[in-house]
Protein backbone atom coordinates (compact mmCIF):
# COMPACT_ATOMS: atom_id res chain seq x y z
CA UNK A 1 0.00 0.00 0.00
CA UNK A 2 2.85 2.40 0.84
CA UNK A 3 4.48 1.60 -2.48
CA UNK A 4 1.35 2.68 -4.36
CA UNK A 5 1.28 6.04 -2.55
CA UNK A 6 4.94 6.63 -3.36
CA UNK A 7 4.36 5.85 -7.03
CA UNK A 8 1.27 8.10 -7.18
CA UNK A 9 3.16 10.88 -5.37
CA UNK A 10 6.07 10.62 -7.81
CA UNK A 11 3.70 10.71 -10.81
CA UNK A 12 1.93 13.73 -9.37
CA UNK A 13 5.25 15.51 -8.80
CA UNK A 14 6.46 14.76 -12.34
CA UNK A 15 3.13 15.97 -13.78
CA UNK A 16 3.32 19.17 -11.74
CA UNK A 17 6.91 19.84 -12.84
CA UNK A 18 6.02 19.25 -16.50
CA UNK A 19 2.97 21.52 -16.24
CA UNK A 20 4.93 24.37 -14.65
CA UNK A 21 7.75 23.97 -17.19
CA UNK A 22 5.29 24.06 -20.10
CA UNK A 23 3.52 27.13 -18.69
CA UNK A 24 6.85 28.92 -18.24
CA UNK A 25 7.94 28.01 -21.77
CA UNK A 26 4.69 29.23 -23.36
CA UNK A 27 4.41 32.45 -21.35
CA UNK A 28 8.10 33.28 -21.83
CA UNK A 29 7.83 32.79 -25.60
CA UNK A 30 4.70 34.96 -25.64
CA UNK A 31 6.57 37.73 -23.81
CA UNK A 32 9.53 37.53 -26.21
CA UNK A 33 7.20 37.97 -29.17
CA UNK A 34 5.66 41.08 -27.62
CA UNK A 35 9.09 42.51 -26.72
CA UNK A 36 10.21 42.02 -30.32
CA UNK A 37 7.09 43.79 -31.64
CA UNK A 38 7.58 46.71 -29.24
CA UNK A 39 11.25 47.03 -30.21
CA UNK A 40 10.39 47.05 -33.93
CA UNK A 41 7.61 49.60 -33.37
CA UNK A 42 9.94 51.89 -31.42
CA UNK A 43 12.49 51.69 -34.26
CA UNK A 44 9.91 52.57 -36.93
CA UNK A 45 7.79 55.15 -35.14
CA UNK A 46 8.43 57.93 -32.64
CA UNK A 47 6.88 56.08 -29.68
CA UNK A 48 7.24 57.89 -26.37
CA UNK A 49 5.06 55.65 -24.18
CA UNK A 50 3.60 52.14 -24.39
CA UNK A 51 0.20 51.83 -22.71
CA UNK A 52 -0.98 48.34 -23.64
CA UNK A 53 -0.28 45.44 -25.97
CA UNK A 54 -2.29 42.41 -26.98
CA UNK A 55 -2.35 39.80 -29.73
CA UNK A 56 -4.98 39.77 -32.44
CA UNK A 57 -5.41 36.64 -34.53
CA UNK A 58 -7.50 37.55 -37.55
CA UNK A 59 -8.64 35.62 -40.58
CA UNK A 60 -5.79 37.08 -42.68
CA UNK A 61 -2.90 37.21 -40.23
CA UNK A 62 -1.81 37.82 -36.67
CA UNK A 63 -0.79 41.16 -35.19
CA UNK A 64 0.42 42.65 -31.96
CA UNK A 65 -1.82 45.65 -31.28
CA UNK A 66 0.13 48.24 -29.31
CA UNK A 67 -1.56 51.23 -27.74
CA UNK A 68 1.09 53.92 -27.52
CA UNK A 69 1.82 57.61 -27.70
CA UNK A 70 3.38 58.61 -31.02
CA UNK A 71 4.40 62.25 -31.25
CA UNK A 72 2.27 62.90 -28.14
CA UNK A 73 -0.88 61.47 -29.78
CA UNK A 74 -2.62 58.32 -28.56
CA UNK A 75 -2.37 55.76 -31.33
CA UNK A 76 -2.68 52.09 -32.12
CA UNK A 77 0.22 50.36 -33.84
CA UNK A 78 -0.50 47.07 -35.61
CA UNK A 79 2.75 45.10 -35.82
CA UNK A 80 2.38 41.99 -37.99
CA UNK A 81 3.79 38.72 -36.66
CA UNK A 82 4.80 37.72 -40.18
CA UNK A 83 7.38 39.62 -42.20
CA UNK A 84 5.37 39.90 -45.43
CA UNK A 85 2.79 42.25 -43.93
CA UNK A 86 3.26 45.97 -43.23
CA UNK A 87 2.83 47.75 -39.91
CA UNK A 88 -0.12 50.13 -39.66
CA UNK A 89 -0.77 53.08 -37.34
CA UNK A 90 -4.13 54.66 -36.56
CA UNK A 91 -4.99 57.45 -34.14
CA UNK A 92 -7.27 56.68 -31.21
CA UNK A 93 -9.33 59.81 -31.88
CA UNK A 94 -10.07 58.73 -35.48
CA UNK A 95 -12.42 55.93 -34.45
CA UNK A 96 -14.80 54.47 -31.95
CA UNK A 97 -13.70 53.73 -28.40
CA UNK A 98 -14.70 50.65 -26.39
CA UNK A 99 -17.54 52.50 -24.62
CA UNK A 100 -19.14 53.42 -27.93
CA UNK A 101 -18.77 49.82 -29.11
CA UNK A 102 -20.55 48.65 -25.95
CA UNK A 103 -23.40 51.07 -26.68
CA UNK A 104 -23.60 49.65 -30.20
CA UNK A 105 -23.77 46.12 -28.77
CA UNK A 106 -26.65 47.06 -26.47
CA UNK A 107 -28.59 48.79 -29.23
CA UNK A 108 -27.93 46.58 -32.25
CA UNK A 109 -26.99 43.13 -30.98
CA UNK A 110 -28.59 41.12 -28.24
CA UNK A 111 -25.91 38.80 -26.92
CA UNK A 112 -26.63 36.32 -24.18
CA UNK A 113 -23.01 36.52 -23.09
CA UNK A 114 -20.38 39.01 -24.32
CA UNK A 115 -17.05 37.20 -24.67
CA UNK A 116 -14.67 39.91 -25.92
CA UNK A 117 -14.20 43.20 -27.73
CA UNK A 118 -10.89 43.49 -29.55
CA UNK A 119 -9.31 45.85 -32.02
CA UNK A 120 -7.78 44.22 -35.07
CA UNK A 121 -7.15 44.32 -38.80
CA UNK A 122 -9.30 42.36 -41.22
CA UNK A 123 -9.79 42.04 -44.94
CA UNK A 124 -13.14 41.69 -46.61
CA UNK A 125 -11.55 39.60 -49.37
CA UNK A 126 -8.03 38.27 -49.83
CA UNK A 127 -7.28 40.99 -52.40
CA UNK A 128 -8.66 43.92 -50.42
CA UNK A 129 -6.67 46.14 -48.06
CA UNK A 130 -6.55 45.70 -44.30
CA UNK A 131 -9.26 47.63 -42.45
CA UNK A 132 -9.14 48.45 -38.72
CA UNK A 133 -12.15 46.79 -37.09
CA UNK A 134 -13.64 46.04 -33.72
CA UNK A 135 -14.13 42.30 -33.29
CA UNK A 136 -17.11 41.59 -31.05
CA UNK A 137 -17.38 37.98 -29.91
CA UNK A 138 -20.52 36.92 -28.14
CA UNK A 139 -22.51 33.85 -27.32
CA UNK A 140 -26.06 33.46 -28.54
CA UNK A 141 -27.92 30.54 -27.02
CA UNK A 142 -26.20 27.61 -25.39
CA UNK A 143 -23.74 26.74 -28.13
CA UNK A 144 -23.66 29.46 -30.80
CA UNK A 145 -20.75 31.90 -31.01
CA UNK A 146 -20.95 35.00 -33.21
CA UNK A 147 -17.98 37.00 -34.47
CA UNK A 148 -19.30 40.42 -35.47
CA UNK A 149 -17.00 43.02 -37.03
CA UNK A 150 -17.61 46.76 -37.30
CA UNK A 151 -15.29 49.35 -38.82
CA UNK A 152 -13.14 51.22 -36.31
CA UNK A 153 -13.64 54.54 -38.08
CA UNK A 154 -17.42 54.80 -38.02
CA UNK A 155 -18.93 51.62 -36.59
CA UNK A 156 -20.50 50.46 -39.84
CA UNK A 157 -21.00 46.76 -40.40
CA UNK A 158 -17.99 44.95 -41.87
CA UNK A 159 -18.76 41.22 -41.66
CA UNK A 160 -20.05 38.53 -39.35
CA UNK A 161 -19.94 34.80 -38.96
CA UNK A 162 -21.22 32.28 -36.47
CA UNK A 163 -20.05 28.96 -35.16
CA UNK A 164 -22.01 26.26 -33.41
CA UNK A 165 -20.20 24.43 -30.67
CA UNK A 166 -21.24 20.81 -30.42
CA UNK A 167 -21.85 19.66 -26.91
Amino acid sequence: MKKTFYILGALLLVTLILGVSFYYYVSNDYGKSQQKSVALAKDRFNITEIKDIEHYYGSHGAFDVIRAKIDEEDSYVFMPLSKEKEAKVIKVEDGWNVQRVKQYIQQELSPDDLISIRLGLEKYRETSAFTPVWEIVYKQGAARYTFHYIRYKDGTFFKTYTMNQKL
